[in-house]
C-alpha cells in the first residue's frame, strides 16, 4: 500500500444509499452500501455501520457539542477492494431504534458508515436522517401546543440523571395563551420512550416575583396513549398543582 493511501489520499471511498432519508424510530430502512476502490488493493476488515446523534456539553469552557451512537452493526467478515473496483454490499435494513430523538430545532441524526482498513486512514460516510416523532411523542408535543404553548427550542443535552444514555432530549415551550400566559416563564419536557409508552420529565418554571428569580419544580409522568386530549389533562392537572 502506497503511503499516499495511508493519509486518505488515493484510498477506497465509501457511500452508503439509504431508501429513504425520512423515517419515524422504530422504522427499518433498507440499504446498500456502494465501494470505489483507490490507487492500490486494500484489505477491508469490517464495514461499520451506526445510528448517531450530538449533544450539547456545557463546560467551564463554553458550550460545545459530542457525538453518541444511538445504535451501532457490524458487517462482513473482511474482503479485499481492488483498485478501482467497484462493489456494492447489500446491507439489509437499518432499523432506527424507538430511542431515536426526531431531528426538531438542532437536534441531527445521522446514519455513520466506516470502512476499517489497517494502516490507512478510515474512509467514512455521513446520510442526515429526517427524524420524525413516534405517536406517543408526537401527541404530547400536540398537547402541549393545545394548553397555548409555543416551542421555543430543541435539543439533545447532556443528562445522565434521565435514563442510561448519556443524553436527553429537552423540548422548551413558551405560553403565549391560554390559562399559562402571564402565569409561567416556560416549561420543559424530557421525554424517553420506554416500550410502549414515554416516560417524561417536566420542568415547571413558575414566573418569579422577586429577585430570587423562578421557581423550578421537577415532575414526571408516563404517556401510554395517543390522545392529545387525555395528555393534556394530564399535563394541566400537573401544571395546575404547581400553581
Amino acid at each position: 500500500m502506497g503511503i499516499l493511501n495511508r493519509i486518505g489520499v488515493g484510498s477506497a471511498e465509501v457511500d452508503t444509499i439509504l431508501d429513504t432519508q425520512t423515517v419515524r424510530p422504530g422504522d427499518s430502512v433498507p440499504a446498500r452500501i456502494e465501494i470505489e476502490g483507490g490507487s492500490d488493493d486494500q484489505e477491508v476488515d469490517e464495514i461499520d455501520l451506526a445510528i448517531m446523534t450530538r449533544y450539547e456539553v456545557e463546560t467551564e469552557e463554553g458550550t460545545s457539542y459530542s457525538n453518541a451512537k444511538i445504535e451501532q452493526t457490524t458487517l462482513t467478515d473482511g474482503f479485499t477492494i481492488s483498485a478501482g473496483e467497484e462493489r456494492t454490499i447489500d446491507a439489509g435494513s437499518i432499523d432506527i431504534p424507538e430511542s431515536t430523538p426526531p431531528t426538531l430545532g438542532k437536534t441531527q441524526v445521522w446514519v455513520y458508515t466506516g470502512l476499517d482498513i489497517d494502516w490507512s486512514l478510515d474512509p467514512k460516510d455521513r446520510d442526515q436522517l429526517e427524524v420524525l416523532p413516534g405517536p406517543y411523542l408526537e401527541a404530547l408535543l400536540e398537547a402541549v401546543e393545545r394548553l397555548g404553548f409555543a416551542r421555543s427550542s430543541v435539543d439533545n443535552v447532556e443528562a445522565r440523571s434521565f435514563g442510561p444514555g448519556r443524553f436527553a432530549q429537552e423540548f422548551e415551550y413558551k405560553p403565549h395563551r391560554g390559562p399559562y400566559s402571564g402565569r409561567l416563564d416556560e416549561i420543559e419536557l424530557f421525554p424517553r420512550r420506554q416500550g410502549n409508552a414515554l416516560t417524561v420529565v417536566v420542568e415547571v418554571d413558575k414566573r418569579g416575583e422577586s429577585i430570587l428569580g423562578s421557581d423550578e419544580s421537577h415532575h414526571q409522568i408516563t404517556v401510554d396513549a395517543t390522545d392529545p386530549a387525555a395528555i393534556e389533562r394530564q399535563l394541566s392537572g400537573l401544571i395546575d398543582r404547581q400553581l
